[in-house]
């Protein structure tokens, strides 16, 4: 246990130093990965670590290209808080819940947790990217990339590569079949599309009031941007943990 907290210690210390984390965020990884790790051991660590760091390539990559992304979606840069939890607080439900009650349903839940918000953020990170625009799954006219709800086939196909990426990870460590291993690959990919669903309908959007531009932020251009639609409540980091929480959800419930 102890050799967990040092070596999680030293992964946030990283983070931050890479300015992958905020102070906050590497406090808040700290915590996560030693309740996963005590729930999972090593391997629980060792999967949480493939989201991390394919994660934050996946942010650096071509981030000079975008830029005009970060004018619409609520934050950027490093992971602060707010986002660790929304991405890794469902991983530490699972296991509690194996700690408290001993299935391999909870340990299936936990890798359908990592899947979903690896092929979230790679489907995000990759999709804005895309040569074409992407188009509102609602309303199928195309958005800006970086809106919230937007769907492209480049930023689908890479949503499930990044489910993929994770279910890969596990052969090492657990044995499973070609259909289990398909099954997983669609629990992570479920998650991204709630997350889709949810930022089309719900999740809270605004318009500045300088350019015009739809945009996640409340201020824009230094000025506070006009409330357009959705939960006032409901940003992106709540629809991140709800898209996550939805996959393990529906996985524990499929193999308990």
């Amino acid at each position: 246990m102890f050799a967990i907290f040092v070596v999680t210690c030293l992964v946030a210390f990283a983070g931050y130093r890479l300015r992958s984390l905020t102070r906050s965020g590497a406090v808040l990884t700290v915590v996560t990965g030693t309740v996963i790790g005590y729930g999972f051991g090593w391997f629980g660590l060792y999967l949480l670590g493939v989201f991390f760091s394919t994660s934050s390539l996946a942010s650096k990559y071509r981030a000079r290209d975008k830029a005009p992304v970060d004018e619409i979606v609520e934050k950027s840069g490093p992971r602060d808080l707010v986002q660790v939890l929304a991405n890794g607080g469902v991983g530490m439900v699972t296991a509690l819940g194996m700690i408290l009650a001993p299935n391999d349903a909870w340990l299936f839940a936990y890798v359908a947790s990592i899947a979903a918000a690896t092929s979230d953020t790679w489907g995000s990170e990759f999709g804005v990217l895309a040569k074409q625009k992407p188009r509102s799954i609602r309303t199928f006219r195309e958005v800006e990339p970086g809106t919230s709800g937007g769907v492209s086939v480049f930023g689908t196909v890479m949503s499930i590569v990044g489910a993929t990426v994770i279910i890969l990870a596990l052969l090492p460590f657990i044995e499973i079949d070609v259909t289990f291993a398909l099954v997983l690959i669609a629990l992570g990919l479920s998650g991204s599309v709630v997350d889709t669903l949810l930022g089309a309908t719900v999740q809270r959007k605004y318009r500045c009031r300088v350019c015009g531009k739809l945009t996640e932020k409340k201020m824009h251009h230094r000025e506070p941007a006009t409330y357009v639609s959705g939960w006032r409540f409901l940003g992106n980091d709540a629809v991140n943990f709800l898209s996550i929480a939805a996959a393990a959800t529906i996985s524990f419930l499929l193999l308990r």
